[in-house]
């Protein structure tokens, strides 16, 4: 076990996921748990991959706060368990992924990257609401880690409305966007985006309110700002 945790382990600290890992982590993943993973999640290319991704990813997202709590390794591990039907040797191996990805804390980049590609695309929703998941049971969201989701959504390529979708089945808002600060939707043409982006800067612009008064001009200003921010960051995401 010690031998097959060192090998499999290796892509944490910045070296490839190559056949070698892919080989020993098959070692705890039985032909019996690998069927029951192509029932349960089917079209996986690389299931040993999947597997030790989603574990890297909820413990990351664990740790924006401190080290994996008790809590937040029993969801790791209720995941495994109750939709993989691991055992509990096959679940002192994702033990060793939790402690090995506290003391590497390996870039998420590179982690999502090999997920994605193992999982062909599919299941980009799971992994960010197995995420969710992870660091609601230890109470509400803070800056950062909603930040840290953010990020994670960003990478999976999961659109504001996908990521939206999961937080409402947490009873979450809605995200405030750079699309929901112009009151469009994500799928607006640049066109679009331009027309409306010009128009509330004509509405909101301090200028044209200065004659209802200061509170009101200072609300404008601040809307105002808000908008301008709102399309700096969408021409810098959709090259404008």
């Amino acid at each position: 076990m010690s031998w097959m945790f060192g090998a499999g382990m290796g892509f944490l600290r910045g070296g490839p996921m190559g056949a070698v890992v892919g080989g020993a982590l098959q070692y705890v993943i039985t032909q019996k748990l690998q069927q029951k993973i192509r029932q349960s999640l089917p079209g996986l290319d690389d299931q040993a991959v999947f597997v030790t991704c989603v574990a890297v990813v909820m413990s990351k997202t664990a740790m924006v706060q401190g080290p994996v709590t008790a809590r937040a390794r029993k969801v790791i591990h209720n995941f495994f368990r109750k939709n993989l039907n691991y055992s509990d040797m096959e679940l002192a191996f994702i033990n060793k992924v939790i402690d090995e990805t506290q003391r590497v804390n390996p870039d998420l980049k590179p982690i999502v990257e090999q997920y994605r590609k193992a999982c062909r695309n599919h299941y980009t929703s799971l992994l960010l609401a197995l995420a969710y998941q992870v660091v609601l049971v230890d109470g509400k969201l803070s800056d950062d880690l909603q930040k840290e989701l953010n990020r994670l959504s960003t990478l999976l390529g999961l659109s504001y409305e996908d990521h939206d979708g999961i937080r409402e089945k947490y009873c979450l808002e809605a995200l405030r966007t750079p699309y929901t600060v112009l009151g469009i939707s994500s799928s607006a043409s640049d066109g679009e985006i331009k027309k409306t982006y010009r128009q509330m800067v004509k509405n909101y612009h301090p200028d044209r309110v200065s004659h209802l008064g200061e509170e009101r001009t200072q609300e404008a200003h601040l809307r105002f700002l808000e908008i301008m921010e709102a399309y700096q960051e969408l021409e810098k995401m959709r090259g404008l």
